[in-house]
């Protein structure tokens, strides 16, 4: 049964004026809820800078402290662990198979093309993303299995929590593009976008009504290991 939710965007709080680039950094919080107030976990947010005439995008470039090891996605109980990842355009994904049996990962949408066996006992899998966009997976053994990559170009990104918040730190003053994602958000390319002027004193709180797909269930009516030595 598909869980349907309207789709409408809108802020509670004023927004401030636009600042110059070269401000102070700032913290911001955000906090994104849905029509009857509850919160939206899990649900992908990054911020993309704007030109102070909102011609195009400002380049963002990460700053030590959100220089990260490559991020790991694992294959355990036969599921992808986390479903949804979003990482940064030009770093690295490990993906970790936790399972004593073999997994055959591949790319099913989008712009990052690939096919790979994993095998049982840990075995591991580097893989470098440098273009921007969503990578849906799948298991060609596990046909029920799903998981999906979001690339971005921009350091400020996170995934809300349990109470629907997300923070992000050392953010320049300027004009941005928050833009809110999720792969079973039933808009164009599954995202919406809000635009709002940084710094903000307090948590902006962000209602997001709309229509939301259920989660695939991540497990097989009939399950059974696949052929020996696949």
């Amino acid at each position: 049964m598909i869980n349907h939710r309207a789709v409408l965007l809108f802020a509670g709080l004023f927004l401030g004026p636009l600042i110059s680039m070269s401000a102070p950094l700032y913290g911001a919080q955000f906090h994104l809820v849905d029509i009857d107030n509850k919160p939206m976990v899990n649900m992908v947010v990054y911020l993309q800078a704007k030109q102070s005439d909102g011609s195009k995008p400002v380049q963002l470039k990460s700053t030590p402290n959100q220089i990260s090891p490559p991020v790991e996605i694992h294959q355990k109980n036969k599921q992808f662990t986390p479903y949804i990842t979003v990482i940064q355009k030009g770093y690295k994904l490990q993906f970790i198979n936790d399972d004593d049996i073999t997994h055959h990962i591949y790319s099913a949408a989008g712009a990052k093309r690939f096919s790979f066996k994993l095998r049982k006992d840990n075995s591991t899998k580097d893989m470098l993303f440098d273009q921007v966009g969503h990578i849906s997976m799948g298991c060609n053994i596990h046909d029920w299995m799903s998981g999906h990559v979001l690339v971005v170009d921009t350091p400020f990104f996170g995934i809300t929590d349990e109470m629907g918040r997300v923070s992000f730190d050392d953010i320049p003053d300027a004009n941005y593009d928050l833009v809110i994602w999720h792969p079973q958000l039933l808009t164009q390319d599954n995202r919406l976008i809000h635009k709002v002027s940084l710094p903000i004193t307090e948590t902006l709180t962000i209602t997001v009504s709309g229509l939301m797909d259920e989660i695939p269930a991540q497990q097989s009516l009939d399950d059974f290991e696949f052929l020996e030595g696949y």
